[in-house]
């Protein structure tokens, strides 16, 4: 196949991580927030249900990090375990349609996508990316946030007319049978690293030499830090830090749009479709911040991002009162929220290399996990507590708050760092 394909198979990888991206991230926060009205009016389950689910599956996907890592690191595994994430995540989606009870809710939503969650997250398939690129690593990560981006931009608008079409039940399995039929292809085409396709990292033909200055250009010497040297270092503990928070400011807050939404008196497809403006704006930023990484530095740009995403939660609690406001909301906050994770992921790149970069980010997901998981809940009991999400959001605005400042605080260690 790589010898028949007119171009790099790295950017095959990237724009699989690209399109599972898409799916697992809509299947999370975005789809079972458009689900969520329907089947609370239909079952009479309370919301804590809904999000006791959803903090079962990050939680849980999150203590699995630390041992699916390391597997994104193998040459073999990830042709493996990628083909049976999707499984499982296909099927545990469609099996909602006969739920009847919050037992069965957790048990398949919250466990088992658990573990698909685990094996297809975004780290995993980042952790693949990174094999295949070093000197064009930022554009093609900016290729596989695409699809993080556009989860929220398809996903609740096609989950509203599944339910319009076929009831929530149904809707459920048309939704899992679609994303096996999609991502299965992709789970069957992954490869661990360019040697195993006869090609060099990004794609290069010859190695440079003095005598061959049309080669390409040798990439800088880059860090080699393995998991025990990087948990070593203050920069570690730092960026761990800000991914933990993520789970708050980032997951918790998505995951309450919709229900504040209508709270606010919003319809269910005004509402959708705010989302799906914010997911298209965020799918523009890609290319956007892809500007901004090849000329500052990415430090710089990782406290100006959690800065101006903080503005953006500001004007969501202070301005947003019809549908203009909401939809200009949705446009700015398209353009700076959903990038984070492209950022970490970068940063976390250069300040250790790419050998362990799998190792290294599994070892991160449970604490953000954790927050992952609390997220949703918190800002929801804040909203009972309070009866609106004002309080909860403000929360929000300050965790960015403390991000900016951990990201000002962070540096990028080198060896003699490590103790």
């Amino acid at each position: 196949m790589a010898v028949r394909l007119p171009f790099y198979y790295g950017w095959v990888i990237a724009l699989g991580g690209a399109v599972n991206a898409s799916f697992v991230l809509g299947s999370a926060q975005f789809a079972l927030s458009t689900f969520l009205v329907p089947m609370e009016e239909d079952l009479g389950w309370s919301r804590s249900v809904f999000f006791g689910a959803l903090s079962v599956r990050f939680l849980l996907s999150g203590l699995l990090g630390p041992v699916v890592g390391p597997l994104a690191d193998g040459v073999r595994a990830p042709r493996v375990i990628v083909p049976l994430g999707v499984m499982l995540m296909s099927g545990s989606l469609a099996a909602i349609r006969w739920v009847d009870s919050p037992v069965a809710f957790f048990a398949l939503y919250g466990v088992v996508g658990a573990f698909a969650t685990a094996i297809l997250h975004l780290a995993t398939w980042e952790a693949l990316i990174l094999k295949w690129f070093s000197r064009k690593r930022t554009r093609a990560l900016v290729i596989g946030g695409v699809g993080e981006a556009s989860g929220p931009m398809f996903s609740p608008l096609l989950v509203t007319l599944f339910i319009t079409l076929f009831g929530w039940r149904d809707a459920w399995l048309w939704y899992g049978a679609l994303i096996f039929v999609v991502l299965m292809p992709i789970a069957l085409a992954v490869r661990t690293r360019p040697e195993q396709m006869g090609q060099a990292v990004d794609g290069d033909q010859t190695a440079p030499t003095a005598g061959n200055p049309a080669a390409p250009a040798e990439a800088p010497a880059e860090a080699r830090f393995n998991r025990r040297d990087a948990m070593g270092t203050q920069g570690f503990w730092l960026l761990l830090g800000i991914f933990a928070l993520s789970g708050v400011v980032i997951t918790g807050f998505q995951s309450n749009w919709i229900p504040h939404f209508r709270d606010i008196g919003i319809g269910a497809t005004p509402a959708a479709v705010a989302v799906s403006v914010y997911g298209g704006f965020n799918v523009a930023s890609r290319m956007v911040w892809g500007a901004l990484l090849i000329r500052f530095p990415i430090k710089r740009l990782m406290v100006v991002h959690a800065i101006a995403a903080g503005g953006g939660v500001a004007f969501l609690v202070f301005a947003v009162d019809n549908l203009l406001t909401l939809f200009i909301w949705a446009a700015y906050q398209g353009l700076v929220l959903g990038v984070f994770f492209s950022l970490h992921t970068i940063i976390s790149a250069e300040f250790f290399g790419r050998p362990h970069i799998g190792a290294i980010r599994g070892t991160m997901m449970p604490a953000a996990s954790f927050s992952r998981a609390g997220g949703p809940l918190l800002l929801a009991a804040l909203r009972e507590w309070r009866g609106t999400y004002e309080l909860a959001f403000v929360t929000v605005l300050g965790g960015w708050a403390v991000m900016a400042m951990l990201a000002m605080l962070a540096r990028k260690p080198d060896r003699r760092s490590a103790s």
